[in-house]
């Protein structure tokens, strides 16, 4: 079979959709119904946001005041350290991504990405990838089936929503790979995995935390962040340090007030939108000072994994959905020989470089 036969049986496997809004079951509880409407009137306008919750307000600050949704200040000087670097060689964040990601794109050219991506990766299962606009994040990687106690792994299907928003930084000439190492490269990899080992269905019996534990969130995407600028040209730890300093900021700033803030690292007004939505949409009122701190896992889990790289088996990392001090436990039960790594993880030795030199230009 020729290579161009070859690709082009592959593709037909890949199911791609595009639609304006995505389905209300699908926006998590914390994401407001009426988010575009609230966007362009802020943006246009300058009218502060009057968000609209699939819950009650009760429920909202439930979640701002658990373990995830706390604000937390332990990395801000680690924060703060890295946005000083980027701006005083970059300027601001808009160079950065220029520098680092390349020029925007449009979605038939990040169509191709997404597929040549594919193909390296051997990635041949049940994908279904959604390009839209109303997403409220860059990218969302989810799986449907039978519930995990079914012990049906084979059953699952995966879809990949893709935002083809302004707002979404990596929809880059190479930004898209990076956020395709985070989504797929990383979250699909380790949920596929997770789906072949034998803690699979009963996590408990082998003294794992469950998947939804702040501690695996942290490592999820602490690795997704790491994976998402390993294949950039400058590897800081920029987007995530911002994500963490916005939510630290939002303490002392209501939303207008951490919307100019921002200005300082991110001129493009559809990003600054993204990053202080994020942090103020589980307020019963954005107006208010505060914010839901969630999204600070992403640079907390980065640096515990960039200070314990030595310590760390990768494979047995990506073998499923544990913590990193969960792979003594059961580095001799998993298995191994059966698991898929993404591309950019088939060199350990190399892989494990540049994760040192990451940690070293960022500080950590």
């Amino acid at each position: 079979m020729t290579k161009k036969s070859k690709s082009k049986l592959y593709v037909s496997s890949v199911k791609t959709i595009k639609i304006d809004q995505h389905s209300v079951r699908n926006i998590p509880t914390t994401i407001p119904l009426n988010l575009q409407e609230q966007k362009e009137k802020f943006l246009k306008h300058g009218h502060t946001p009057n968000f609209v919750h699939n819950t009650d307000s009760a429920h909202l600050q439930e979640l701002t005041s658990s373990v995830k949704g706390q604000i937390r200040f332990e990395y801000l000087g680690e924060a703060e350290h890295i946005l000083k670097l980027v701006k005083e060689k970059y300027g601001n964040g808009d160079n950065f991504l220029l520098e680092c990601y390349g020029k925007r794109i449009n979605q038939e050219e990040a169509q191709v990405i997404l597929t040549k991506y594919l193909e390296e990766n051997l990635l041949n299962e049940s994908l279904t990838v959604i390009w839209c606009k109303n997403l409220g994040c860059s990218a969302k990687m989810m799986w449907t089936g039978p519930t995990v106690k079914t012990n049906k792994p084979e059953a699952r299907r995966y879809t990949l929503w893709l935002n083809n928003s302004d707002e979404n930084p990596y929809i880059r000439e190479h930004g898209l790979e990076c956020l395709l190492d985070h989504e797929i490269g990383t979250h699909f990899f380790r949920m596929f995995n997770d789906g072949l080992q034998p803690w699979y269905s009963d996590r408990k019996k082998f003294g794992l935390r469950s998947m939804g534990s702040f501690d695996s969130l942290c490592y999820e995407e602490g690795l997704a962040t790491i994976h998402g600028i390993l294949g950039s040209k400058a590897k800081y730890l920029w987007l995530s340090a911002l994500v963490y300093y916005t939510a630290c900021k939002s303490t002392e700033m209501n939303f207008k007030q951490l919307f100019d803030h921002l200005a300082q690292f991110v001129t493009n007004r559809e990003q600054r939108w993204k990053h202080v939505m994020r942090v103020k949409r589980g307020l019963a009122d954005p107006n208010d000072l505060g914010g839901y701190g969630k999204d600070q896992c992403y640079f907390e889990g980065a640096l515990k994994i960039l200070r314990n790289i030595e310590d760390i088996d990768f494979t047995v990392l990506m073998s499923g959905k544990i913590c990193i001090d969960e792979i003594n436990r059961i580095k001799r039960v998993a298995r191994k020989d059966c698991i898929k790594l993404p591309a950019f993880m088939k060199n350990p030795e190399k892989y494990k470089k540049k994760l040192r030199h990451m940690a070293v230009l960022n500080g950590l």
